[in-house]
């Protein structure tokens, strides 16, 4: 049988690379500015829902592997790979595999209820979210709340369940960190679940200048534009 390792097949893009590592590091600035620097928290927070906007659009019009019809699967695909990955033979995937899917749509779930709460929250002394005035101020107070507790009761719990899980696949022998530093992956030939990309595609440029350019504007139409 052939072993030789199939040649490194690009499947994260720089964009998405830079969202992904960029995320940890505005949790954990947003995480210190909250409630003692509130200025440079809302800068963050433009930055972070742009960013959150921009990987919904690239979603649906971005690379082959980022895209959300690479990897969200049918219910029964994913019971499927449940069985199969407790077996030695578990199927590889370039992009997420069906749990890593959803835990993808569940992060960036989270992470959109804790930016939208935050739209809407106060603190009742010299800051209010940009949308705080078009809501009642039990909804304000409601939002409030969720915008405090949900960030450790459960953005912090998903973000440990991701670790444990990439730890877990480290283990079994899937290197999930270097792909997403690197951008490539070199799976064995024969144990590819996913369809791979028919040929190597240029970056399209203009579709990310479109996704970016919404982004922006919807976040400007939000903070500064209502």
């Amino acid at each position: 049988m052939n072993s030789t390792p199939h040649p490194p097949v690009k499947v994260w893009d720089w964009s998405i690379r830079f969202f992904h590592w960029s995320l940890p590091v505005l949790l954990f600035l947003l995480w210190r500015s909250a409630g003692e620097d509130m200025d440079r928290h809302m800068q963050l927070a433009r930055i972070m829902l742009g960013l959150l906007l921009y990987r919904l659009l690239w979603g649906f019009v971005g690379t082959p592997y980022a895209r959300f019809s690479h990897f969200v699967y049918h219910p029964g695909h994913i019971i499927a790979y449940l069985r199969a990955s407790l077996t030695p033979a578990k199927p590889v995937y370039l992009s997420h595999n069906p749990l890593g899917g959803i835990m993808v749509l569940a992060l960036l779930g989270t992470l959109l209820f804790q930016a939208s709460t935050g739209l809407f929250a106060t603190d009742d002394i010299f800051y209010n979210g940009p949308l705080y005035d078009s809501v009642s101020g039990a909804t304000a107070s409601w939002m409030t709340q969720w915008h405090k507790s949900w960030f450790y009761q459960g953005l912090l719990v998903l973000v440990g369940l991701h670790l444990m899980a990439v730890g877990l696949y480290k283990l079994r022998g899937e290197a999930l960190v270097g792909a997403m530093i690197t951008g490539h992956k070199a799976p064995e030939p024969g144990k590819v679940a996913d369809r791979l990309a028919l040929r190597p595609q240029a970056f399209p440029w203009l579709r990310f200048a479109a996704a970016v350019a919404l982004s922006c504007g919807l976040v400007w139409l939000i903070f500064d534009g209502l």
